[in-house]
């Protein structure tokens, strides 16, 4: 179970919609706002001086919630810290013996049964499905969650009681993501009030002034970056990006829309520094891509993911052979 409110906590989580809604979830069921902190934003790990700034503030927990950190990086963050440590997650990952782990898809529960960590979350702790479990689920999944028949028709119940459309449902997603996209982090802590405060308020959240905003600026750059060269082969499609956005994983899902590929792979040398983001998205649910969060993991990158996606983090020498890499497994899974 989720830790006593009473004491002192801190909140990690994902920067994207069901990461959010998640936070504002654990929010209402502990009865109190705590401290949250999520990661540089593109980072799916804790660096060394967040480690060190966490431990610095003694909490009595902390809570990861929709991230798939490494396993020797919340153990390094347990020992430092010494705080009680609960990880909330629907994403690909082993279960963590030393912490207080709760993953269904890691338990063996079928995936299709948790679109999303919202979702997980709401029926871990039996409350209502609400704006927070539908919108998680709408951001992790999009127009597909139509086709899970495990879960849409409590989403269908849901839209008709609310008098809400999947089409608004789509639209505050995209509006709440932008403030990852921009690469705001403070945009996105914000977020998890601004979405708790607001939830019986769709208007409001349609209607965000700053948000609206944000999207108008990323759409400009999704029109630049959408008309980078695209290669197909072997029904696998590449694009190689290079932008100051966040916005990688909506590339790839368009190229894995838009694209005649089994699998879309897009490379982005432009959002970090020094090393370089890789997403891939399967555009079948036959198609299971740990082999290739494993090779990644193996090579001693940052990656996580679901069964049909995976997001890397390397060196940016290291993006064209691991590719290679990767297309060469594919061709074996297709």
């Amino acid at each position: 179970m989720l830790p006593s409110s009473d004491k002192n906590g801190l909140l990690i989580h994902h920067w994207d919609t069901d990461g959010i809604c998640s936070a504002a979830i654990i929010f209402e069921h502990l009865g109190k706002d705590i401290d949250t902190r999520i990661p540089y934003i593109g980072n799916y790990y804790l660096t060394a001086e967040e480690i060190a700034e966490i431990s610095e503030q003694r909490y009595d927990f902390i809570i990861v919630a929709d991230m798939a950190i490494p396993e020797e990086n919340i153990l390094q963050l347990k020992r430092k810290s010494g705080a009680d440590i609960h990880i909330f997650d629907h994403h690909l990952q082993n279960i963590i013996e030393d912490v207080h782990h709760y993953n269904p898809i890691s338990m063996g529960k079928p995936a299709e049964n948790y679109p999303s960590n919202s979702w997980s979350l709401s029926k871990y702790l039996e409350r209502e499905i609400d704006i927070l479990s539908v919108l998680g689920a709408v951001g992790d999944n999009g127009i597909k969650l139509k086709n899970n028949s495990a879960v849409f028709p409590e989403i269908e119940a849901f839209i008709e009681r609310s008098n809400i459309s999947f089409d608004d449902l789509m639209t505050m997603v995209e509006l709440i993501d932008s403030n990852y996209k921009v690469g705001n982090r403070e945009m996105a802590r914000n977020a998890v009030y601004f979405l708790k405060e607001n939830k019986l308020i769709p208007e409001d959240i349609l209607d965000n002034k700053i948000w609206n905003k944000n999207l108008v600026d990323i759409e400009k750059e999704m029109v630049v970056q959408s008309n980078k060269p695209v290669k197909l082969i072997d029904g696998i499609a590449t694009q190689e990006i290079d932008t100051k956005y966040n916005i990688i994983s909506t590339l790839t899902r368009q190229l894995a829309w838009n694209s005649d590929s089994k699998v879309s792979i897009v490379a982005n040398r432009g959002y970090f520094d020094r090393e370089g983001q890789v997403y891939i998205r399967a555009g079948s649910p036959d198609v299971m891509l740990k082999p290739v969060i494993d090779l990644a993991q193996n090579n001693g990158y940052s990656a996580g993911g679901k069964r049909e996606v995976a997001g890397i983090v390397l060196p940016k020498e290291d993006i064209d052979d691991f590719i290679i890499e990767v297309i060469n497994i594919l061709k074996v899974i297709i």
